[in-house]
């Protein structure tokens, strides 16, 4: 609400007006000339003042417009009307924990050369959390499966989608089979579909699928997060960034290089105590990396 103008009293004072009428024109910014006396000799009343401050609220006021927005592009709009879907008819519920990662970035340090031999690409963080998703899923029957005309899809394959930034959204290609790959292999998809996904080569049949996706702002300056689950999938599984933070180990605090995650899932497809479960294992496979890997892959580095 605006604060009514600043009358000078002398503008008042000077005008036939009971004391009441006077102290009522101040407080509404009302006018001498804005109003006409209905006293003896033209005298304004008080009730005068209230009629006068009633017309006036009656009249348009000037209002500023917004300054219109540059075009919505038809991926930011199709980010719109998907997101909004998923978040309106999707019940989402949500799960948190944390995990001590700094066995599993050893880890990869000495892989890493390995890996580049193999596939050419460099291993990161989201190779691991995607093989880690995969062997969950596999695990727990029931995070492979989907919301599909009022009853519950088992998918055939374990498929993964990530998210993938834009400058002007976000895509979410789909990485198939992603139990069957070996970890170079993993990787090599991972940055192969990646680069298709901001080249803007992707096939639509590429982001179409899966369960479950994976979200990681690692390389942001946050912490933790929740994901609104991609359309037509049950879970999405939210990272923020590895950052050394303090943590308990053996009763002991000390500082560990920990890593917050989210899982968003659908309470359709779901419910809270075996997704909890679902999720500790996730974390015991991340914090005990050896686990990940398979006879096959030896390290040779």
């Amino acid at each position: 609400m605006s604060t009514p103008p600043a009358i000078a009293p002398h503008r008042i004072n000077r005008v036939a007006a009971s004391p009441r009428a006077r102290r009522l024109m101040r407080q509404l910014g009302i006018e001498p000339h804005q109003t006409s006396g209905s006293g003896p000799g033209g005298r304004i009343l008080e009730g005068d003042v209230r009629a006068a401050a009633a017309a006036q609220s009656t009249q348009p006021a000037t209002v500023r417009t917004a300054t219109p927005s540059v075009g919505i592009s038809v991926m930011r709009r199709a980010i719109a009307e998907k997101t909004a879907a998923s978040f309106a008819t999707v019940p989402h519920f949500y799960l948190r924990v944390e995990a001590d990662v700094t066995p599993l970035l050893e880890l990869r340090e000495v892989l890493i050369p390995q890996v580049q031999r193999e596939a050419g690409v460099k291993l990161t963080l989201t190779d691991f959390l995607l093989r880690a998703m995969a062997r969950t899923v596999t695990e727990f029957p029931f995070a492979n499966q989907v919301w599909r005309d009022n009853s519950i899809l088992t998918l055939p394959t374990v498929d993964l989608g990530l998210v993938v930034g834009l400058p002007d959204g976000l895509l979410i290609p789909v990485l198939r089979n992603v139990d069957k790959l070996s970890l170079s292999a993993l990787a090599k998809l991972r940055s192969e579909i990646t680069a298709a996904a901001r080249a803007g080569k992707l096939a639509a049949t590429q982001t179409q699928g899966g369960a479950m996706s994976l979200s990681n702002l690692g390389n942001s300056p946050v912490d933790e997060f929740a994901a609104v689950i991609a359309p037509g999938q049950s879970s999405m599984l939210a990272i923020g960034r590895a950052a050394p933070r303090p943590f308990v180990v053996r009763n002991q605090l000390t500082i560990r290089t920990t890593l917050r995650l989210c899982l968003s899932a659908d309470h359709r497809v779901m419910d809270g105590g075996p997704a909890a479960t679902m999720l500790g294992r996730l974390v015991n496979l991340l914090e005990h990396p050896a686990t990940l890997m398979s006879n096959a892959e030896v390290v040779t580095a």
